[in-house]
């Protein structure tokens, strides 16, 4: 049985899931990008890759920096291992999960204190949704969207955030279908760093997740009671 963050202590460090059933909807992608983004935003973050593909660990393999460490999850080892990411001062782990059903989608879900569900928005995508949805609320967790390969101000986009917000909250901006995204997994840096529509793109994706991932920090200002 996995434990979520707050029953096993971790303290501050939150846990920031990328998951959806459906492959190719740009989980690692997104991983890679919001990593970047938090420490850009002085949060110190760590990253985990779940999916045998490992395609956010070979973005990582190429990368020049050693500003975002990456991290084995041993399944027999999990809490041991949060535990000691987070007693070194680690305020975020993000975790790529595989697009399928498979234990480690489970026990990355199983983690989270926040889900975050890319979609594209194609009738195929949407349509499937409902299956990812299914296996977040069966371990109680938090989860928001994030319209990813999208073309900004379409009407396929418009609907699909549509039919999305009837599940849950969408991030305000679309992680668009542009080449920058492609070429820095590539490379193994940010799209940010090379196309300013992109950076903004990923910048009120952040936002957006990060006042819903913190929440309870910004929250506990309290009236002294005399």
């Amino acid at each position: 049985m996995y434990h979520n963050e707050t029953e096993y202590g971790l303290g501050a460090m939150k846990v920031l899931t990328v998951a959806n059933r459906k492959g190719g909807a740009g989980k690692s992608t997104c991983a890679a990008h919001l990593a970047l983004e938090s420490i850009r935003d002085g949060i110190k973050t760590i990253i985990v890759d779940l999916d045998p593909q490992k395609t956010l660990e070979g973005w990582w393999n190429r990368r020049d920096s050693d500003d975002l460490p990456l991290i084995d999850l041993p399944e027999k080892k999990t809490e041991e291992v949060l535990k000691n990411i987070s007693s070194k001062g680690f305020e975020l782990c993000i975790v790529d999960t595989p697009g399928d059903a498979s234990q480690n989608s489970r026990l990355g879900i199983s983690l989270a204190d926040l889900v975050l569900i890319p979609s594209k928005p194609t009738a195929p995508d949407l349509s499937a949704i409902g299956r990812t949805i299914s296996m977040v609320e069966e371990q109680d967790k938090k989860y928001v969207f994030v319209l990813t390969q999208g073309i900004v101000r379409s009407k396929a986009t418009f609907q699909a955030s549509s039919v999305l917000s009837s599940f849950g909250p969408v991030a305000p901006a679309v992680i668009s279908n542009r080449t920058s995204y492609a070429s820095a997994m590539g490379m193994g840096n940010s799209a940010c760093e090379i196309d300013k529509a992109a950076e903004e793109e990923i910048r009120q994706v952040w936002k957006f997740i990060k006042d819903r991932l913190f929440e309870s920090k910004q929250n506990k200002k309290s009236k002294f009671v005399a």
